[in-house]
């Protein structure tokens, strides 16, 4: 994982559901400036991914229909099946679709246990899923920007939120995204399932009863 301005550097390994283990080195020009922000995560405290774990829960979705499936069957069953299959498995290729407001920073909390040595509260690391790359987001909050006698709506180069139930001026943001091996070829399968469903509907719907 690394950004153009080389203000993140570093690895992560996806397994499952989980980011297994990460090594980031963090520079940013607004808060820490002496020396980078050392991050790292272990499997000891892995890193969950919702949108991983759904489309997990949907795959194993599929894979129980195609298990209960008897045959030989009728046609209308088979059809029945293909169809639920493309519903499972579109649903799980959706899973990574970059998720939504409510799922991201500053509605959802960051945890510093999840990173070692464990995060101060005035930096936030998040990782999520968006299509085939893994995406990080970076913050560096000021929660005492008031007394520093700035303002929301003072302060155009900042901006202002509400997190934990406290507001918090943003100094810095920054976002970045590494493509994963295990995301790609997933996706690529699941792709080619979606046109066997299609492709072997279309076969039966052609023949005569």
């Amino acid at each position: 994982m690394r950004d153009r301005h080389e203000t993140i550097k570093g690895f992560i390994t996806l397994t499952g559901s989980h980011i297994t283990k990460a090594e980031l080195q963090i520079k940013l020009a607004n808060y820490h400036q002496d020396s980078p922000i050392k991050a790292t995560i272990t499997s000891s405290v892995p890193y969950f991914l919702e949108q991983a774990q759904q489309a997990i829960n949907y795959i194993s979705l599929a894979m129980n229909r195609v298990e209960a499936f008897t045959i030989p069957s009728y046609k209308q069953a088979t059809i029945e099946l293909l169809e639920d299959m493309y519903q499972y498995v579109d649903r799980a290729l959706h899973a990574f679709d970059y998720p939504n407001e409510a799922l991201l920073f500053p509605y959802k909390v960051c945890h510093p246990k999840f990173f070692s040595p464990p995060l101060k509260q005035e930096l936030v690391i998040e990782f999520c899923i968006q299509d085939v790359y893994i995406a990080c987001n970076i913050y560096a909050l000021d929660y005492n920007f008031l007394k520093h006698g700035a303002k929301a709506g003072s302060d155009n180069q900042h901006s202002f939120v509400t997190y934990k139930d406290k507001p918090v001026m943003i100094l810095e943001e920054v976002k970045t995204q590494t493509q994963s091996p295990t995301l790609t070829e997933l996706k690529g399968t699941l792709k080619l399932v979606l046109e066997w469903c299609q492709t072997y509907k279309q076969m039966l719907l052609q023949i005569e009863v």
